[in-house]
């Protein structure tokens, strides 16, 4: 079964810094990416969805000329809703709707294991950028060896699930996703690390109870990860200890941020 962006989107909301955000470690490194560019530089996010991240580096940064992309309609529908300051548009697959040079920095979050040609795409990431602009991406590379998907899916456990509930289609390695880089003509490569331990079990353990949920279900829906989170009605204690966790994941991709893990954070420069 393919996974449909057009009924499943993420990036309702608004990226923060604050240690209980899940999404405060990523958009930490993508500010440490974009430092020090200067007033009027233009920031380019592929795969944006509804705005998440390209909305928290505009609320963080907003001397930047932020822009958005992503493949589904409803998705761009959704981020034009926000009053971030961020221009959306609706992208395909093979064109990013840019002229080359156009960029000093692009970014990506989670979108490289979603592609059907990661080669290709990072290709025209690299093309839209101007000489010495800079890339950040966050990949999580479910093939390598770090990865507990990996070691769940060489003991038959894996059962698909995230292709099912997230739509990840490729599984790197880091050292394959280095060679994707470097193939398209990306230099300066640095990597950063998070979400070692604590942050994966609790992928796994959230993946396997959205499959069980989907086997209660009658309704035919589709949920990916995020809109299962926010689905969960959490208040008092059970929010508190949500954020406890939650901050608790953070905690350790700081302390770990040198030691390698799964979950990539690539620096680059074109």
């Amino acid at each position: 079964m393919s996974f449909d962006y057009e009924q499943s989107i993420w990036g309702a909301r608004t990226a923060t810094l604050k240690l209980s955000d899940p999404a405060a470690f990523r958009l930490r490194q993508a500010l440490h990416a974009l430092k020090n560019l200067p007033a009027g530089a233009k920031v380019l996010e592929v795969g944006s969805g509804a705005g998440q991240f390209i909305r928290g580096l505009k609320k963080a940064r907003p001397d930047l000329l932020c822009f958005g992309i992503d493949i589904s309609q409803e998705a761009i529908r959704e981020a034009t809703k926000f009053a971030d300051g961020v221009t959306y548009a609706v992208s395909t697959a093979t064109d990013l709707g840019f002229s080359d040079n156009y960029f000093e920095a692009v970014v990506i979050f989670d979108v490289l294991e979603h592609v059907p040609d990661p080669a290709d795409f990072l290709l025209r990431a690299n093309r839209v950028l101007k000489p010495g602009g800079r890339f950040y991406g966050f990949v999580p590379c479910e093939g390598d060896g770090l990865s507990l998907w990996h070691i769940l899916d060489r003991v038959g456990l894996k059962k698909d699930l995230t292709k099912r509930f997230a739509g990840h289609i490729q599984y790197f390695s880091r050292g394959a996703l280095q060679n994707l880089l470097i193939k398209a003509g990306f230099k300066n490569i640095n990597c950063r690390y998070s979400e070692h331990i604590l942050g994966q079990i609790l992928g796994v353990v959230a993946f396997y109870l959205m499959a069980r949920q989907a086997k209660s279900q009658t309704n035919g829906s589709q949920i990916n990860n995020e809109q299962y989170f926010a689905r969960q009605n959490t208040s008092g204690l059970a929010r508190l200890f949500k954020d406890f966790v939650n901050s608790l994941v953070y905690s350790e991709s700081v302390l770990l941020t040198r030691v390698a893990s799964p979950n990539v954070h690539v620096f680059a420069k074109k």
